[in-house]
């Protein structure tokens, strides 16, 4: 220790031969005294310079650390964060404030051995990660609340708007019963297998999730729909080879293209029974969906109801984002081409 005409003078043989780092400071932040394991620690600290040099924000953070060991009388561990030649280092150290002398107030600081240090050091990165797993478990748990939250009220949903949709069936069909014209029940009944076609979607969305519907699933529900209230003689056929998935957004109107082909176009424009195909397959690696029967596309434009809901296909069309296409191969065919749709293995 440099010697100087201080009470600390005395203690200057001890002082030295400390391994930990030790600092002598006033009540103004100033060294009184570094033993050599402080020089070297703090790459200087002699007597007379500030400490605030030697530690990251300056003079109000030793002015923090002094007034924290101004509070007791006892030993306060703390965290030192020095400069480190501009590299910050956080290391725990021990401080105290010493009796009043005629020197003045006087503060002594410990800093443990290196070795000791990166002990400590690691102590506190496994603390900060320890603190980190915590927050995310914490964040974790508030994330899966949400979800259930979430699961909850979806549910809740889709139970309200099928149950609506069942609603409104019911009430079309007491009205088909009671009405004695044959034309206002035609319309009826179509409705109610448009409201059909809907809810059928609606309840695969719901199982399945964002994953999106297989298309096959959503066809074998429909064409099953479709063969409840079909004329005799006619009979549908699937030739489903392909499977892929569909997106949420395209399931509504990808139902009521099929429902409106089948029962408006198909089935309506034929007086005897045939055979209706619905087959899914790809072409130019593009998925595809394709509703044939025994027709023939050039009678459609003239019937207006059927020219309507060839109208409608186009705009549904538009909106499930597909392309329809339609085919005389030699029958009448309605191709639809999926573009964006993920394969099923």
């Amino acid at each position: 220790m440099a010697a100087d005409g201080s009470a600390f003078a005395d203690w200057s043989d001890a002082f030295d031969i400390v391994p930990e780092a030790m600092l002598l400071v006033d009540g103004e932040g100033r060294v009184a005294a570094a033993n050599p394991a402080a020089r070297e620690r703090l790459n200087g600290a002699a007597p007379g310079e500030a400490l605030a040099s030697y530690v990251e924000g300056g003079e109000r953070g030793v002015q923090d650390i002094l007034a924290r060991l101004r509070g007791g009388a006892h030993p306060l561990p703390f965290i030192l964060p020095l400069k480190d030649g501009g590299e910050g280092e956080r290391i725990r150290a021990t401080g105290k404030r010493l009796r009043r002398s005629g020197h003045g107030v006087h503060y002594v600081i410990r800093i443990p051995p290196v070795e000791s240090d990166r002990f400590a050091a690691l102590s506190l990165q496994i603390e900060d990660l320890d603190n980190e797993v915590r927050a995310r478990r914490i964040a974790q748990r508030a994330a899966e609340d949400a979800l259930e939250i979430n699961r909850l009220l979806t549910r809740e949903l889709h139970h309200r708007v099928n149950n609506n949709l069942q609603l409104q069936i019911s009430l079309l069909r007491r009205g088909a019963r009671t009405t004695g014209n044959s034309e206002v029940r035609a319309f009826i009944e179509h409705a109610i297998g448009r409201l059909r076609a809907m809810s059928a979607g609606l309840d695969l969305t719901y199982h399945s999730g964002e994953a999106g519907v297989d298309i096959c699933d959503l066809v074998e529900k429909l064409a099953s729909q479709v063969e409840e209230v079909m004329p005799a003689g006619h009979e549908i056929r699937l030739q489903l080879d392909t499977r892929f998935a569909v997106s949420v957004a395209q399931v509504t109107p990808l139902a009521l293209i099929i429902h409106e082909t089948l029962t408006r176009i198909f089935i309506a424009g034929q007086r005897e029974g045939q055979t209706i195909t619905l087959a899914s397959g790809e072409e130019e690696a593009s998925p595809m969906l394709e509703l044939r029967d025994g027709g023939d596309w050039s009678g459609v434009d003239e019937d207006t109801d059927m020219a309507l809901a060839n109208a409608l296909i186009d705009t549904l069309a538009r909106q499930a984002g597909v392309e329809a296409e339609r085919l005389n191969t030699p029958t009448r065919a309605l191709r639809l081409r999926f573009f964006n749709s993920t394969a099923i293995t």
